[in-house]
């Protein structure tokens, strides 16, 4: 193939404008698919992290009755494991 023939055919299949293009469906099913084990892994990685440090949590108060620095940290790390696993309802009832 001679370079003449070669820049014909580059000039043929480069697009010459500049706007996005959506590429078909069955193109990006299974980057979606992975997409969604990803976050459904992701948010029960979450949602199990929240139940073991509220465990903790309940640990450490029956036995101190009162909780430390590191305890207050982990609640708060508790809470918002809980409330970013739960995020993906919310979002269908608010939106």
């Amino acid at each position: 193939m001679s370079t003449r023939s070669l820049a014909a055919v580059m000039r043929t299949e480069i697009p010459t404008d500049s706007s996005p293009k959506t590429p078909p469906a069955e193109v990006t099913a299974g980057l979606e698919q992975v997409g969604a084990w990803f976050y459904w892994g992701v948010i029960a990685t979450l949602a199990m992290l929240g139940v073991a440090a509220g465990i903790y949590l309940a640990t450490a108060y029956h036995r101190g009755g009162q909780l430390g620095e590191g305890e207050k940290r982990a609640g708060i790390v508790a809470v918002a494991a809980v409330l970013v696993a739960g995020s993906g309802g919310w979002a269908g009832i608010l939106l």
